[in-house]
């Protein structure tokens, strides 16, 4: 977009002023009178400024509306709050970017767009810019630097923090608490099945002996050898047992 106002366009304005002839432009813009001649020629195809061509000089300049309309449009724009774009260009700016042009193709933006942009930062503080040799450099100020660094770093209030740790933590006593518990039923309640069997067979032993108690003494006589023998086979029995499951 060749009739696109640049910021360079802008800037280039606001050093022009009713006294400004245009021998001295050059002085105005910090560059030489080649360089001055190519910003006044530039703003003139643009139907910015109007100038005269009178030799030896010296010579008018002269702020056309559309000149005056893109200054007034820059400075409503200036007093606008700070906007997503605003800060995408000072993170632009931080990381070296100085020059319109690298900004502009880096966010593929419409040059006046940036340019309102640029100027926008500039009054609000954020940023400061250079003429030299026909150029404009920009740069962040204090406040734009530490502005673009802590944009990125802002999250939302709402957002709560993942912390998986304390959950964890707060968890912890309760699941040890319930393993243990679990280990010590399992330590009581589950008991090997040769125990089971010998405590099984003691207890048929201590009913036979009841019983037998309860015929009386006549008749322990008789069954002592009978006694004698299912005891002797309980204890080979447990014994088999025990050798078997080892």
């Amino acid at each position: 977009m060749p009739d696109e106002p640049t910021f360079m366009d802008l800037v280039s304005l606001l050093q022009i002023t009713p006294n400004t002839p245009l021998e001295k432009l050059g002085s105005a813009l910090n560059s030489s009178i080649f360089d001055a001649s190519n910003i006044a020629g530039t703003l003139k195809q643009k139907g910015l400024i109007e100038f005269t061509a009178y030799y030896p000089g010296p010579n008018t300049i002269t702020i056309t509306p559309a000149g005056t309309g893109l200054i007034s449009e820059a400075n409503l724009k200036s007093a606008e709050p700070l906007d997503h774009l605003d800060t995408t260009i000072l993170q632009q700016l931080s990381g070296g970017k100085r020059s319109p042009l690298d900004l502009q193709n880096t966010l593929n933006l419409r040059p006046k767009d940036l340019a309102l942009r640029l100027y926008k930062l500039y009054k609000q503080g954020l940023a400061i810019y250079e003429l030299k040799s026909g150029t404009v450099a920009i740069m962040l100020t204090e406040k734009g630097f530490l502005n673009a660094k802590a944009t990125p770093a802002q999250q939302p209030a709402n957002m709560p923090a993942h912390s998986p740790a304390p959950e964890l933590q707060s968890n912890a006593p309760g699941a040890m608490n319930s393993a243990q518990a679990t280990m010590q039923g399992t330590a009581s309640g589950a008991q090997k099945p040769g125990e089971q069997a010998v405590q099984d067979q003691s207890s048929d032993v201590k009913q036979i002996a009841e019983d037998l108690s309860t015929t009386g003494r006549s008749t322990k006589p008789k069954l002592l050898p009978v006694l004698i023998i299912v005891v002797a086979v309980i204890i080979i029995a447990a014994a088999v047992y025990f050798i078997k499951i080892r």
